[in-house]
């Protein structure tokens, strides 16, 4: 499949975003899935090449900052590595997820103009934060990611999800019970890829119990219409 055609969502441009995102309203409302959800790269992997997805996502990192033309705009954020993809050994799927984390909101508006040039779709908020804005694209070079999904939370410093994503990846890395008790909680959640849920794959994987004790801690809590709205 071709790029172009495979991605069926609405591209907006960074001005039509920005309006969104400023507006109180419509950023709570708008929401666009294209076609991500059927996407047949859904799959659960035991094995992920985790140096050659980190190598790939720092590379999107700088081809975004080449694009932002303001040094101060390229000065406003913090660039993290999040997801599975960000924890060596972790099982899991090929998309890559990242986070832009800003001291004030919205971001600036080049910053959004670099993500939409560099291929992004904005997709909505996320299932916790309205200024949790998810960012995403589908990979178009061939490779091993080829057509999977590439999603960044564009968010504040001090927004919950990316706190949990954050503390998640470094206590896996660094904590063996912790990174076996999320492990077993993914692969228990892939039932739910082989049966082509990947909303269900989510939710099934949010219920991790360490997940918990970290959503907890943050006193953070999921919109869980979110996993079953089309």
């Amino acid at each position: 499949n071709e790029y172009k055609s495979y991605l069926r969502m609405s591209k907006k441009t960074a001005a039509e975003i920005y309006s969104i995102i400023t507006d109180p309203e419509q950023v709570k409302t708008y929401r666009d899935l294209g076609n991500l959800l059927s996407l047949d790269t859904n799959k659960f992997h035991y094995d992920l090449p985790h140096d050659q997805i980190r190598q790939w996502v720092e590379a999107k990192h700088q081809e975004i900052l080449s694009r932002i033309h303001e040094a101060k705009d390229r000065a406003s954020f913090r660039w993290e590595h999040v997801g599975s993809t960000s924890i060596p050994g972790m099982p899991g799927t090929h998309h890559p997820d990242a986070v832009m984390l800003f001291s004030e909101f919205p971001p600036p508006q080049g910053v959004i103009s670099a993500l939409v040039d560099t291929g992004f779709f904005y997709m909505g908020h996320g299932t916790m934060d309205v200024n949790d804005l998810w960012f995403v694209m589908v990979v178009e070079e061939p490779g091993f990611l080829f057509n999977h999904i590439f999603k960044i939370h564009v968010t504040l410093d001090s927004c919950a999800t990316a706190l949990i994503l954050i503390e998640t990846r470094d206590r896996c890395r660094n904590d063996p019970e912790a990174f076996e008790a999320y492990k077993a909680g993914k692969i228990a959640a892939s039932k739910k890829l082989e049966e082509g849920d990947i909303m269900g794959y989510k939710k099934a994987k949010f219920e991790c119990p360490i997940l918990r004790e970290i959503e907890e801690k943050y006193n953070a809590r999921r919109d869980d219409a979110f996993f079953t709205s089309k």
